[in-house]
Parts: structure tokens; sequence; C-alpha cells
């Protein structure tokens, strides 16, 4: 495991530019506002706004990378005069060098190390989670694929929130696992502060936590118990608390707050498929899916023309050996990638009577639940919206690859 953290960890600073790093650096203006500066009137919601921009972003986004990146920056001798302006999409490359919206190389950098840590961190807790599934060979074949894996590898070590939300995603699922196990108060308290700074990572990561605490109820109720959810209601308590916590922009009217939030990714999500087109229906949907997890692609970027500007960089990073291995990278590699998945959804009904003693039927529901949501409400073709999915996908292809492979030594031995 430490190797493969380690090598999550070697090529953060090789990883081609993506604006959002300067979204994300400008944000961390918040940490010196809050934690320097400590003005707290500076990130609370304000109507009117004292700086559009800045409420804009700190209600569309989630709050754990931005600290995190004020932390490393602060703790590396910068101060928030040396952060950039935020990027503006409508004005080309030029323009946003000379006006000061590209972050300083050292700057960017250290910025990454908060994502990236974290993704190294998910090394081990997927690392657990494949243990759950299938024990030792599903926790070694699921920890290969995600520390291997070109679009974590390249979202996770941006300055952007794919870090942070995977890690706490993952460590949800975990929480999850062991509570239904154990129904233990540390069981309660773990799946308490890892759904609340789940959701404060990224506020999509709902669809982690939603459908863990929802599976979490069907299992209590399957064992015709009720005593657990109470302690399930607190951890959700503990969830919500931390999140408000650690989001100041909903301090005092966190229900208003909700609505307005709602109504901005609407906004958002409205103009970029105005703007970069969207999936026509279904099918379109199903196969920018199986292109994005199962084909597994690197996109470095959205923006059409962006190859001529950081292709340099690009060429850079895959000329080195850290820019991981697409199990898929092909129509036939994918076709090998969906079998497995599909083997190992079937070594789970198989196995179905033990699941709910296991805590496999957690795990597996959550991959699937996963899944069906991010089909079914991505809107377009873009990687960095399907990040969620690779690690419940490669947890499946792991379980089925081990499945295949045990099944085929019992076939060999008994001739």
């Amino acid at each position: 495991m430490a190797v493969l953290a380690l090598y999550i960890l070697a090529g953060t600073p090789l990883v081609p530019f993506h604006p959002d790093e300067s979204t994300q650096i400008f944000m961390s203006h918040d940490y010196a506002y809050q934690f320097i500066e400590r003005d707290l009137s500076k990130i609370r919601y304000s109507d009117p706004p004292q700086r559009d921009t800045e409420q804009e972003l700190r209600l569309l986004n989630g709050t754990i990378n931005k600290y995190l990146i004020g932390l490393a920056w602060h703790l590396n001798g910068f101060n928030a005069d040396d952060l950039n302006e935020q990027w503006d999409w409508g004005a080309d490359w030029d323009y946003n060098l000379r006006a000061g919206h590209l972050p300083a190389l050292d700057l960017l950098h250290v910025a990454r190390w908060p994502s990236a840590l974290l993704l190294a961190a998910g090394v081990i807790v997927i690392f657990a989670l494949g243990w759950q599934l299938g024990g030792r060979p599903v926790a070694y074949f699921a920890s290969l694929y995600y520390a291997l894996n070109p679009a974590l590898l390249l979202n996770g070590r941006r300055a952007m929130m794919e870090g942070s939300q995977i890690f706490f995603a993952l460590l949800v699922v975990l929480a999850g696992v062991w509570f239904v196990r154990r129904y233990s108060w540390r069981a309660v308290l773990l799946l308490g502060v890892a759904a609340g700074f789940a959701l404060a990572s990224k506020h999509t990561t709902v669809f982690t936590v939603a459908p863990v605490f929802a599976i979490c109820i069907v299992l209590i109720l399957a064992r015709r118990q009720t005593r657990p959810l109470g302690k399930l209601f607190a951890a959700g308590v503990i969830g919500l608390a931390i999140f408000y916590a650690l989001n100041p922009a909903w301090w005092g009217n966190p229900i208003s707050r909700a609505t307005t939030v709602l109504e901005l990714r609407q906004d958002l999500l409205t103009t970029q498929t105005e703007v970069f087109g969207h999936y026509e229906h279904i099918v379109d949907q199903s196969a920018g899916f199986a292109r994005q997890t199962l084909m597994n692609l690197t996109q470095y970027y959205e923006v059409s023309g962006w190859d001529a500007l950081i292709g340099d960089q690009i060429a850079h990073y895959e000329s080195s050996p850290w820019h991981g291995v697409s199990i898929g990278g092909s129509v036939i590699g994918g076709l090998v990638m969906l079998l497995l998945v599909g083997f190992g959804l079937l070594a789970l009904w198989r196995h179905r009577h033990r699941q709910v003693v296991s805590g496999r039927w957690l795990i597996g529901g959550w991959a699937l639940a996963v899944s069906v949501f991010t089909l079914v409400l991505t809107p377009l073709e873009w990687q960095r919206y399907y990040v969620p999915v690779y690690p419940a996908l490669g947890l499946l292809a792991a379980l089925g690859l081990a499945h295949v492979i045990g099944y085929s030594r019992v076939r060999w031995l008994t001739g």
C-alpha cells in the first residue's frame, strides 16, 4: 500500500494544468478570511453579497479543499497576496495570464498536495473495503486498480475537490460496513464524521452518503431490529452538524441556503449544456458512461483548443511512468472490464445470504447506486463527473477477477 501511495504522490507536480485549479486556489482566500484575519463577516452569506463571485463560488463548491489549500500555502510561507485571481472562462489564455489568473508554478504545486495526499490515503480505505468484500486477493486487486487508474490520478492530483471527495466518500462506505457489523458508538461517530466531511468536500457526494444510510436502514430492518435506527439517526445528525460547521455561508438559514445552492447548480448545468452540448437520451448517456468508466481514456481538458495550450504538459506527463495504466483503454479492454464487473456482481449474488452479516451487501449496493446515479444524472461527457464511479467499479472488477481465478483454480485441481 505504501508503494502505491507513493506512486500517486510522485506524479503530482507533472499533472497538466486545469483552470479549475486557479478557481480553487482563488477560493482559498476564505482560509485567510477565517483563520488569519478572523473576519467571519467576509465568508458568511449576505444579501446583497459583499463580493458576488466569491459568494457564488462559496455556495457552489465544497469547503474542505479550499481550506486545505489555504493551510498548505500558509505553512509554506505564502500569503493571501500571492494568490491568483479566478480564471475567466470567457477570455483566452493570454488575457488570463496577463490579468494574474494563472497561479505561480510553486504555488500551484503546493496547492496540489492536499488533494493528492487524500487520494493517496484512499489506498488504505480501498484496501480495507476490498478485504471486506472478498479478502486479501480482492483488496490487492482493488488497490492496484485504484492507484493506477489514469482518471483518478489526473483529477485527484490536481488542486481540485476530487481527492477529498473520493477519500471521504470511501470512508463513508467503510464506516457504514463497520456500523452494520457492530452498531458500536465508535462506528456511529466515524460514520457521522465521514459523512459530514464527505458532503463538505463536494455536494455531489450526497449520492454516496444517501445510499449508504439507506442500505444501513434496509439491513437493520432485515434483521428485525429497531434500536440501531436511533444510532444511525445520531450518525446522520453528526454528519449534518459537521457539514453545517464547515460551511459558514450556510449559517443562519440552512434551508434557504440549500434552495439557493440548488438554483445556482441548476443554472450552472444549464449554462454548461447550452455551451458544450448534452446527452440527447439514455442511449447517449449509456455510451458516454461506458467510454468514461470502462474504456477510461484520460480526458485532460473539456474545452476544445486546449490541446494547443497544454499539449507540451500532456506529452511530458504521458512520457513519465506516473500517468497510470488503464485496464480498459480500448473497446476490447472496456469489454474485459465490463465482464469482470459482471463476474463481481455474480459473486455477490451467489453469496447473497451471507452479505447481511459481512457488509458485502452494503458495498455492492453502494457500488450499484453510485453507478446508476452517475449514469442517469450526468448531463455531459466530462470525465471528472464520473470520478466517483471508478472506485466502485474497481471493487466489483477486483471481486470478479478473484472469483474467476478461484473458479479456474478449482476446475484445474479437479481436472
